[in-house]
């Protein structure tokens, strides 16, 4: 039922237009709280839609965060990329050379950046999460500290975030593109869990069923 819940809203939103508004922070706050509940080492941490203004308020200061993240690939994208596109549509064969060489340059400077943005994402949001502060989830230099301690465990999140979530996501087109909002969403709700606990591992916090003794069944 949550899961329909969250699809719904992303679906009400799409359909509206303008719905958006509201419904992409409210969800992005229900993401937020999943993986806050994961880091505080809730047993069950999918987390009631309830607070429907606090979800929103958290969900649009975590999308600051992510829109801070995506600034560099941003700023590529208008003075590389753009440009590039314009001398792409000139007649003259030099010109348009030139603008393909540019295309290829910014092309490869977004490639690194997206890699290093499914790098970092992940530490960012789990220290929005944990603090909800905004400036504690920006803080680049531990940021990268805790990127280079947990690598590894990072590089994995972000296969699984670009391929296994993707996957889980594409599932929806099977019926009838409509359930795309619902495999994505809970694609999503994976992709957060995961950060959640990247988290805690990071922070040296016991992983064993969110906290729990070793051996002990996990309630579902």
């Amino acid at each position: 039922m949550k899961v329909l819940i969250g699809g719904g809203l992303i679906l009400a939103g799409v359909i509206t237009f303008v719905g958006w508004i509201f419904t992409l922070f409210v969800v992005f706050g229900y993401l937020v709280q999943l993986t806050r509940n994961v880091i505080a080492g809730n047993p069950q941490p999918l987390p009631e839609w309830d607070n429907w203004g606090e979800r929103w308020v958290d969900g649009f200061k975590a999308w600051v965060v992510e829109l801070v993240l995506v600034i560099p690939i941003i700023l590529v994208s208008l003075v590389i990329q753009v440009p590039a596109s314009i001398l792409n549509a000139t007649s003259d064969s030099g010109v348009s050379g030139a603008g393909t060489a540019l295309s290829l340059v910014g092309g490869c400077l977004n490639f690194f950046l997206g890699l290093a943005l499914a790098l970092i994402t992940p530490i960012a949001m789990g220290r929005y999460a944990a603090t909800s502060s905004i400036g504690n989830a920006l803080q680049f230099g531990e940021i990268f500290a805790t990127l280079r301690q947990n690598v590894g465990m990072y590089v994995i999140i972000a296969l699984i975030s670009s391929f296994v979530v993707g996957l889980i996501s594409g599932l929806g087109i099977i019926l009838c593109g409509i359930g795309l909002f619902f495999t994505g969403f809970y694609g999503a709700l994976v992709q957060y869990n995961l950060y959640g606990q990247a988290y805690r591992i990071s922070s040296g916090a016991p992983t064993t069923g969110y906290g729990q003794p070793y051996g002990e069944p996990r309630p579902f």
